[in-house]
């Protein structure tokens, strides 16, 4: 998990300074959706262009048992999106690439079996931004795409695996946000 939190930082770093004034053209975003069902989600978008704009969040779910179930997982995205009007107005379309690490059970499985692993997704995102306050914008959006895990099963109790290395991959729809993006955070003060 340690590993996603770095590549997020990283990103958050790189965005910041893809563009002369990048910092004034970034917005931090916090998921209303997520922060509501207590699953922190917080990212970054800027500005690349009048139209395209560039995106990192995390997500993470630190709940240990969920009716007797753990439901670890941390991930981080990266994508883009195309503004039909305007970066940060409108209607938009993205496509994001993204990485988690998990240690869940699963919904139909006893509490005393879990699988570990980690996964990838490639995808698709449709939504629209609007401005509600000078200093805010609200973002809603829809996505899903390509989810593939590699993972084992183990028995909690015991530490024995039931299953050996598995993977899975679906087609999913899988994302879902009604965000808060904050304006100027990391907008530079003038000397």
């Amino acid at each position: 998990m340690n590993n996603l939190l770095k590549i997020f930082f990283a990103l958050t770093i790189f965005t910041l300074l893809i563009t002369p004034k990048a910092s004034a053209q970034t917005h931090l975003k916090v998921n209303a959706l997520y922060t509501a069902a207590l699953l922190p989600n917080i990212g970054i978008e800027t500005k690349l262009n009048s139209n395209f704009t560039f995106e990192a969040e995390i997500f993470g779910s630190p709940w240990k048992s969920i009716n007797d179930k753990p439901y670890l997982m941390v991930a981080a995205l990266a994508g883009t999106r195309y503004y039909i009007n305007e970066s940060f107005k409108g209607f938009y379309l993205g496509a994001y690439l993204s990485g988690n690490k998990f240690k869940v059970s699963k919904w139909n499985y006893t509490a005393n079996q879990v699988q570990r692993g980690w996964g990838m997704s490639a995808g698709a995102t449709i939504g629209y931004q609007m401005e509600i306050s000078p200093k805010c914008n609200m973002d809603f959006y829809v996505g899903g795409g390509f989810h593939h895990a590699w993972y084992w099963g183990e028995v909690i109790s015991t530490g024995e695996t039931y299953v050996g290395w598995n993977k899975s991959a679906e087609w999913l729809p899988y994302r879902a946000g009604v965000t808060f993006a904050f304006k100027d955070v990391f907008k530079r003060k003038k000397r």
